[in-house]
């Protein structure tokens, strides 16, 4: 059996419902840590995301030119700066945050676009590292994007592309679920169920119906897109990000997971049309 110290990282595109995930890791025990982000009204709950490496995924983003809302940096100058002082002072805030946790979680969005940057870190780190990916409907996030930031459409799906596939290429090789915001919204029961015996975890009762009587809330998700919803001028990132979707959640409540033959067939062919996009 692995002793190792366990990290589970929450990834996926913004307003996808990552906090409502980083939240459920407390009914299984994982903490978060005592530096969180604080809640805010576009997040009433919280975010439930590390302040300290919030802001150090922050930093690493500005000093490659770029902040949450561009298109992510390349891989090469991503593992170029994880092989110097960027990527030493990364290995240490790691090992602080984990030091005194035999299970800890760890949710930033930025993390799908700088798995490149991360993964030979978390090589090194000595922890058992699992992933959890949160997918929620391109449209949903769109639209969410675009009331609290007014953040354009086709910049929001061209994000959400990046951020997913991301996710998926960075995460190959380590254990992997991916879940959906909508199914957690629908059937909390069975996803929390999903959750846990991923991460071979058993739920605490008390955090359980703190979760599901206190947390999740569906009044919290403003918008739900039905079958007839269609991108607006045949958008080539909304048709890209609908087919990613589409592909992955046939069955919402039981998405592919990155390292299913089919997924690693698909994201090829996904990464070969993103590659083939102009810039938003």
């Amino acid at each position: 059996m692995d002793r190792k110290p366990r990290l589970i990282l929450v990834l996926g595109m913004h307003r996808s419902g990552t906090s409502a995930f980083a939240r459920a890791l407390r009914v299984f025990g994982v903490a978060l840590g005592n530096d969180l982000l604080p809640a805010h009204p576009c997040n009433p709950k919280g975010f439930f995301e590390d302040a300290h490496i919030y802001a150090f995924n922050k930093a690493l983003l500005a000093h490659m030119g770029r902040k949450w809302y561009d298109l992510p940096p390349s891989h090469q100058m991503q593992r170029i700066l994880a092989a110097g002082e960027w990527g030493a002072d990364a290995l240490t805030l790691l090992r602080e945050k984990t030091a005194q946790h035999a299970l800890f979680g760890l949710k930033d969005p930025r993390m799908s676009v700088l798995l490149p940057f991360w993964r030979p870190l978390l090589a090194h780190s000595g922890l058992s590292i699992h992933c959890c990916i949160c997918l929620r409907t391109p449209e949903g996030v769109a639209r969410s994007l675009s009331q609290r930031d007014n953040l354009p459409t086709e910049k929001a799906y061209a994000l959400w592309v990046a951020h997913t596939l991301g996710a998926l290429t960075g995460s190959v090789g380590l254990p992997c679920l991916c879940m959906t915001y909508e199914a957690l919204l629908r059937q909390p029961i069975p996803q929390l169920e999903r959750l846990g015996s991923f991460l071979n975890l058993t739920a605490i009762a008390t955090e359980r119906r703190s979760f599901l009587e206190e947390f999740l809330d569906s009044d919290l998700c403003h918008y739900h897109p039905t079958k007839d919803d269609k991108p607006a001028n045949d958008d080539p990132y909304a048709l890209l990000a609908r087919d990613i979707y589409a592909g992955l959640c046939a069955n919402d409540a039981d998405p592919l997971t990155p390292d299913a033959p089919n997924t690693i067939r698909l994201t090829g062919q996904w990464l070969t049309r993103f590659r083939h996009l102009p810039p938003p």
